[in-house]
């Protein structure tokens, strides 16, 4: 476990550097953040977003596979093993953050700007339901010159509070994950093209106005933390040999 813990702790340091460095230079999500690219962010981000979500995990599920079980015996067995590991570690994951989110009630950057803009509390905004909430955004934003059509849409579609992050926490689960399961077999150019999917997520909800740094850090920690435990059981039921 100490040698893993090791071997990750680089990857942990690099998906904090964006939050952090984020805090340090003092920036806030403000609409003149969006240019012409903003939207390519937007399509990154889609991966990670329900239902596309979906179809992201069944994909890295089929890597995971055919990248463990190569040359294995009892290859069914071990299909069953991981796909337990990856549905545990990501639903226990997605149940801490609800408890969070619950619990801490924070607003999202975008509806702090709304506030500010058409003079409206994040409180009023968050007292009303899910299909009301995402009513006021279109009938706030539709003739809205700043705030893209794209943008608004998928503002509508995630009204929930911001802390922490369900999208850094999926896309930094499977790049920890990637690294515990597949390092040792040294397929480092999937893991580092998981860890960079799983950074340009990170950019994506600060530049789209989802989510603040501190969303991203607890994100990141938690996703940390859970893949840990998923190693545990991947040793245990030997999926990965150290």
């Amino acid at each position: 476990m100490r040698f893993v813990i090791k071997k990750t702790i680089a990857t942990l340091a690099i998906f904090l550097v964006v939050p952090l460095f984020i805090i340090a230079i003092n920036w806030h999500w403000l609409p003149d953040s969006l240019d012409n690219k903003t939207e390519y962010f937007f399509w990154i981000t889609e991966t990670a977003s329900y239902p596309w979500a979906i179809i992201t995990s069944i994909i890295f599920f089929i890597l995971f596979c055919a990248l463990l079980t190569k040359r294995s015996d009892h290859v069914l067995k071990k299909i069953t093993l991981i796909w337990v590991i990856l549905v545990s570690v990501l639903l226990s994951g997605q149940i801490i953050k609800s408890i969070i989110k619950s619990q801490t009630a924070e607003p999202r950057p975008y509806v702090l700007w709304m506030t500010k803009e058409f003079n409206i509390s994040d409180q009023y905004f968050y007292s009303l339901t899910k299909p009301e909430r995402a009513e006021k955004i279109h009938q706030l934003l539709k003739d809205s010159t700043v705030i893209p059509r794209w943008l608004s849409k998928h503002w509508q579609n995630e009204t929930g509070y911001s802390f922490p992050s369900g999208h850094t926490l999926f896309s930094t689960t499977f790049a920890f994950l990637a690294i515990m399961l597949l390092s040792f077999r040294r397929h480092y150019f999937v893991i580092t093209s998981v860890i960079l999917w799983a950074v340009l997520i990170e950019l994506s909800r600060l530049l789209l106005g989802m989510h603040s740094p501190k969303d991203l850090i607890l994100a990141i920690i938690i996703a940390w933390c859970i893949s840990l435990i998923g190693y545990v059981y991947a040793r245990k039921w030997h999926i990965v040999d150290k």
